[in-house]
């Protein structure tokens, strides 16, 4: 088993990829997420990486991460279709990597 961590810039060619991924049959978790410079910029005075203000107030998802736990002779179809959808990360800009899960427990 691998998991394989995908960044994506917010946007609507990014939720249409995640869209052709499930369409291939991949699933994962997708966490909202925003980068340590923009969380301190967005407002300077609070102390917080994450407070409802930033929730209530910012529309859009700066950033998505997804992890998907995929077999062995999927990860390579999984990279493509990321690579393919993205235009190696030209047209959406993030980045993705996988690493052997050594432990793995749990129905798939």
């Amino acid at each position: 088993m691998r998991e394989l961590y995908l960044l994506l810039r917010g946007n609507s060619a990014a939720y249409q990829t995640l869209e052709e991924l499930r369409a291939e049959g991949f699933n994962a978790t997708v966490l909202s997420a925003e980068g340590l410079r923009h969380a301190i910029e967005y407002y300077p005075e609070d102390h917080h990486f994450f407070t409802l203000r930033h929730y209530e107030k910012k529309e859009e998802v700066e950033m998505m991460v997804c992890l998907f736990i995929v077999k062995d002779d999927q990860l390579e179809k999984i990279k493509d279709t990321i690579r393919r959808y993205t235009n190696n990360f030209k047209d959406i800009k993030g980045a993705m990597y996988s690493q052997e899960i050594k432990d793995y427990e749990g129905s798939f």
